[in-house]
């Protein structure tokens, strides 16, 4: 019997393993030192390799390490070449830091920088020394960083109950994943807290408090666990992918696909870090999924910033984000889920309960197949949270209860023409009116005062409240029940046509600049069109920067827009870094402008700088509607030019 032919690899995953070794011959190394708590010795781990790659001839460089006076670790730097630190004053101190600007000039094979999840000092170009670390890695230089297991992201909720301290700084579990080789440095809890007691642990934060919370055996063993945990899933995905590669038996035969229903809350960020735990846990692509209602229009500006802060989470674990726009949310979520593979959906369990069918409901309702899962967000039941969102103005509760007053009158006038059943029903005009264009609180207004009106001026004994036939009470039962449908199905119907007509209005915005792009015959007639649509869309000044000679040059811009060094230097930053910078980015984060790649297909072309009063990036919508409008200058200017700009490709 032959022998059984044997299995080759799949396609998808050798072009994926191509594409990965093409990039890694570009990319630097990381080597990540990961420690359950503070004082395990990643530090020591850390210069002690460092020592040894000197020893083997390697270039090594010390960007910055933090000893905290230890004498046992200060004496591992000796021989070791040390950056300078770069030195900033801010309100009246001097501020040390790791100097990048210096690292990338020296341009070392290997460079030791500690403390990955360190905030940096105000007024560097990075918000976190992470970025720091990512800009080493994309100019080619291996890093070598420490971090303790409380900084991950999706960690953070977890740590905060085991230790009840929530760690401020944090880093996306994405570094870690990426990865070349994860180290863990462990010691057992009760070497630790002796090293604690000796005066050999320093924790920046909690030092009041370390002994009795943080360091407690229970606590450490916990965190202990978290971090064994972290390294085995580092090592396992490396093992799936060897076996993807080589056709090993034992692969699932699909994708796990989980999708996270993300809404203006205080507990979003939770739900995402606990949905990016599951997704990891079973190999899954993460989707953060947000339905766009009316009610996103009146949400007060701390709604907003639990939703961007929530979706500005997703990007950094490196979830896919999803923005849909819709009048009823579980219909939205089910149909996106039924209609993309979705495996699992996750969603907030409900924190009180509800007459009318809950979310959740719903939505298990209508995704047959899938499974739901609701998250606990760790809030105590009870009313929702108060987020400060205004009342519905006065002035449509006034002009519903106006209307009521005058079909009163009118229908007083012809009491003795028209029997109580015509009446009635000219009564559910107020009602029906205010459902279409005031809502659906001014609707059940109208129709409780139309009923106590009709109650007081037709129905026996005349001119009271009291009902003498109980029909009578069955009959405005019924009616209320008429209003509170049509309000519903008319608030529905509005808010589908406000959505329509908003993103009518983007829509024809950008078509309205794709028309015009494909028309201009130059790249002066190019420039104008995204000066002029670009300003229409965003109320914004704009700069235009693109490669020309081996420099940046401003090939167009708004009146307003002053360049200097500065900004020259930000565009410059983003063009050869292919990301965004500027205000509302964890780059350069103080400058008063967004900086954004114009890019098509991996090729860069130029660098378009936006000034706004507003965050252009407070929103998803206005982050696409950016994207879209950099690709679509971009393809313009490369045929313009005939694809014979200077890129950086």
């Amino acid at each position: 019997m032959a022998d059984k032919e044997k299995p080759r690899p799949e396609p998808d995953e050798l072009l994926k393993l191509a594409q990965r070794e093409e990039a890694a011959k570009k990319r630097g190394k990381l080597t990540v030192y990961l420690g359950a708590a503070p004082g395990v010795g990643k530090t020591y781990a850390m210069l002690s390799d460092g020592r040894q790659r000197k020893q083997e001839g390697i270039d090594v460089v010390v960007g910055y390490a933090e000893t905290h006076g230890r004498a046992e670790t200060d004496a591992l730097l000796e021989g070791l070449e040390i950056l300078p630190p770069l030195a900033l004053e801010y309100r009246g101190f001097t501020l040390r830091d790791f100097d990048l600007e210096g690292a990338l000039e020296r341009r070392p094979r290997l460079i030791l920088v500690d403390e990955l999840a360190h905030t940096n000092a105000p007024g560097m170009r990075h918000r976190k020394r992470y970025q720091d670390v990512e800009e080493l890695l994309d100019a080619g230089i291996d890093v070598y960083t420490t971090v303790n297991v409380q900084h991950l992201e999706s960690l953070n909720d977890v740590v905060s109950q085991i230790v009840e301290i929530r760690v401020k700084e944090t880093v996306p579990d994405t570094i870690v994943d990426r990865a070349e080789e994860v180290k863990l440095i462990d010691l057992p809890p009760e070497e630790l807290i002796k090293r604690l007691h000796d005066g050999k642990v320093y924790v920046k934060d909690i030092v009041g408090i370390a002994v009795e919370k943080y360091f407690r055996p229970g606590n450490l063993l916990a965190l202990r666990e978290l971090a064994l945990r972290v390294v085995a899933g580092t090592v396992d995905d490396r093992m799936r992918s060897y076996m993807r590669q080589y056709a090993i038996s034992g692969i699932w035969p699909t994708k796990e696909r989980v999708l996270a229903a993300i809404f203006a809350s205080p507990y979003a960020e939770k739900l995402i870090r606990s949905a990016y735990r599951l997704a990891s846990e079973i190999d899954a692509e993460l989707i953060a999924f947000h339905v766009e209602t009316e009610k996103n229009q009146g949400f007060s500006d701390q709604e907003n910033i639990w939703l961007n802060n929530a979706l500005d989470l997703a990007k950094k674990l490196g979830a896919r984000i999803v923005w849909v726009k819709g009048s009823d949310v579980a219909a939205a979520i089910a149909d996106y889920a039924q209609k993309n593979n979705i495996t699992k959906v996750i969603i907030g369990k409900p924190r009180r309960h509800r007459l009318l069918p809950s979310l959740s409901s719903s939505i298990l309702i209508n995704t047959p197949n899938i499974d739901i899962y609701l998250m606990d967000s760790g809030a105590p039941a009870g009313p929702p949270v108060k987020t400060g969102r205004r009342l519905s103005f006065p002035v449509d509760y006034l002009a519903g209860f106006a209307a009521v007053v005058a079909i009163a009158a009118f229908t007083f006038v012809l009491r003795d023409v028209m029997n109580q059943v015509d009446l009635l029903f000219l009564f559910l005009l107020p009602p029906i009116l205010s459902a279409i264009y005031l809502g659906r609180g001014p609707s059940i207004l109208t129709s409780i005062v139309g009923i106590l009106a009709f109650d007081y001026l037709f129905v026996p004994p005349l001119y009271s409240f009291w009902i003498s036939d109980l029909s009578y009470f069955f009959s405005f039962v019924i009616y209320f029940g008429i209003v509170v449908i049509v309000a519903h199905l008319a608030l529905g119907r509005r808010s589908k046509i406000n959505l329509l007509k908003e993103s009518e209005s983007k829509s024809i915005a950008l078509y309205g600049l794709s028309r015009d792009l494909i028309a201009a015959r130059n790249l002066e007639q190019v420039l104008s069109i995204l000066l002029r649509h670009t300003r229409q869309l965003f109320d914004c000044e704009l700069a235009v920067f693109m490669p020309e000679a081996g420099h940046l040059e401003v090939k167009a811009k708004s009146d307003r827009f002053e360049i200097d060094s500065e900004v020259t230097g930000v565009a410059a930053w983003v063009l050869a870094n292919r990301q965004m910078a500027g205000r509302g980015t964890g780059t350069l984060p103080e400058s008063p402008a967004l900086y954004v790649p114009m890019a098509y297909e991996q090729i860069i072309v130029g660098v378009m700088g936006i000034k706004g009063e507003k965050n252009l990036l407070a929103s998803h919508e206005q982050q696409v509607v950016l994207d879209t409008i950099a690709g679509l200058g971009a393809m313009a200017l490369m045929r313009v030019s005939g694809f014979q700009l200077p890129v950086y490709s």
